[in-house]
């Protein structure tokens, strides 16, 4: 699946120019190809549809697609939301369906006509703004939308639905939610991202006539991760190897008050591939959690009369992590004085790959200027409160659109961000973003997150890069949820399950 982002595609198209293309024939081709699609989707001849047609090129698109299903038997309206066309291509194609049987009207000039064609219609189509939409829609438009949702019949879209950004999925509260959308050329981020699925409905990607070599030198910006994906990046295990060639990770993690997050980070790191996994915590916890974690290796270190990780085992910790090939920390390691210190000078003087989840999260949080200083590629995974808590914005201004502010900051402190939710994300510094396809409500409990951080600790320990490690790991965290929910239901599925189906989720992908 090709994803381009709104401006990619521009380029694309500007490119199609040089290949004996024309904004005209794009437009031709997209009305056209935007018509075919609904005559496959829906039974057309004698039925009413109406299309909502914006000023830009969606709307011509729009105007293409009224002369088609016209020609194909359909009683076809067109309605202007804001007056003429302001491209030549679409006034052009305005033009054309003015000498035909199609009644155009403008939005607001004959709202009892409107009213009576709306009650009589069958289908309708979104062509008003296309990939064109964003920040908010204004008074007239969310009017608009509200009109077209409350119709009640299937809606097809235009490459994107009204109302929702193309290129990160953030939807306006009144966006159209469509049965279908209708891509052209290339999907969108929007319509690969789950949480954009409500408005989108069923995607479909129309071939518009654009070259191959017009894609050249256009390197999509966005991966859907899938079942081949992950696997292509999973090596079958060779017979002539030692536990050497698969990995050491150390996971500094646990405090007396949370021994449960050290265990399930652990035992996910080993149900992993990794080869040699260390728990490095204190005396306490190595002690209690030793019947659970045999065939770890146990780093019991000094602890602080609260029962924390204590600064003094600094020494330890550094001399570990070189013998290492990979770091997590932070899991339930605690948010006190030394706890930070402690994630501050892995950060400073590792220089192994260092995930960084939870608690080591919330240290970073109050020195945040301290990953400047890194020596090693840095992963992060917060959820949104911690993602707060990073960039300092306020969860009303992340919970619509996390994915903007995850890009910056990884493109500011040059790190990996893992953007958990319900459907995550993982963006690189470098403007890559990779979007998730598995996972589920029962994920949302406590210890959910260790889980995690140890599969793509122990991914990264066995050589995998920071965002393939990130990626390929919130993708079997997921499947392996998938194959717990299914066991036990969302209800009632534990963060142990997700560990015990991981071994079906590597077995029935023969790894």
């Amino acid at each position: 699946m090709r994803i381009l982002t709104s401006e990619q595609m521009k380029t694309v198209e500007r490119n199609s120019l040089n290949y004996s293309m024309s904004c005209e024939r794009l437009m031709e081709n997209a009305g056209s190809a935007a018509a075919a699609a609904i005559r496959r989707a829906a039974d057309v001849e004698g039925r009413y549809v109406t299309i909502f047609c914006g000023r830009g090129n969606n709307g011509g698109d729009g105007f293409v697609a009224a002369r088609r299903l016209s020609e194909a038997g359909a009683n076809v309206a067109v309605v202007l939301t804001d007056g003429d066309p302001k491209t030549p291509e679409a006034a052009e194609m305005l033009r054309r369906i003015g000498v035909m049987d199609i009644a155009v009207v403008g939005y607001g000039d004959d709202p009892e006509y409107l009213t009576e064609r709306l009650a009589s219609t069958d289908l309708l189509v979104d062509a008003i703004y296309g990939t064109g939409f964003h920040g908010e829609l204004d008074g007239r438009h969310r009017d608009v939308c509200r009109l077209i949702n409350g119709v009640g019949v299937r809606v097809f879209a235009l490459d994107i639905p009204s109302g929702v950004n193309a290129d990160t999925g953030e939807a306006d509260p009144c966006a159209v939610r469509a049965g279908m959308t209708v891509v052209f050329d290339s999907d969108k981020p929007a319509t690969a991202m789950p949480a954009a699925a409500e408005y989108c409905g069923e995607v479909v990607v129309a071939d518009i006539g654009i070259p191959p070599e017009a894609h050249e030198g256009v390197e999509p910006l966005f991966t859907l991760v899938d079942r081949g994906w992950v696997f292509d990046r999973l090596p079958r295990r060779r017979r002539n190897t030692h536990k050497g060639d698969y990995g050491k990770l150390l996971n500094v993690a646990g405090s007396q008050r949370y021994m449960g997050a050290a265990v399930l980070s652990t035992l996910a790191a080993m149900r992993s591939g990794a080869g040699y996994v260390t728990l490095a915590s204190t005396k306490e916890v190595c002690r209690t959690v030793l019947p659970m974690l045999p065939e770890a290796v146990l780093l019991p270190l000094a602890q602080n009369p609260d029962g924390s990780l204590s600064y003094k085992a600094m020494d330890a910790l550094l001399e570990a992590a070189e013998r290492s090939t990979a770091v997590l920390a932070g899991n339930g390691l605690g948010t006190g004085p030394d706890a930070c210190r402690i994630v501050y000078e892995l950060v400073r003087r590792v220089s192994r790959p260092l995930v960084i989840d939870a608690d080591g999260i919330n240290a970073l949080a109050r020195n945040i200027d301290i990953l400047k200083d890194k020596k090693a590629e840095v992963i992060l995974t917060p959820h949104l409160m911690e993602l707060s808590r990073l960039t300092t914005l306020p969860l009303e201004q992340l919970r619509p659109d996390p994915l903007t502010a995850g890009k910056a900051f990884a493109r500011e402190y040059g790190v990996t961000v893992v953007l958990k939710g319900a459907h995550t994300l993982t963006a690189a510094p470098g403007e890559r973003v990779w979007i998730n396809t598995t996972g589920n409500a029962g994920l949302a409990k406590a210890g959910s997150g260790d889980v995690l951080a140890g599969l793509v600790g122990a991914l990264a320990a066995q050589g995998r890069s920071p965002e393939e490690a990130a990626a390929c790991g919130v993708w079997l965290h997921g499947m392996a949820g998938d194959y717990a929910a299914g066991e036990f239901s969302q209800y009632a599925m534990l963060a142990r399950d997700v560990i015990d189906a991981l071994p079906r989720v590597f077995a029935d992908n023969d790894r």
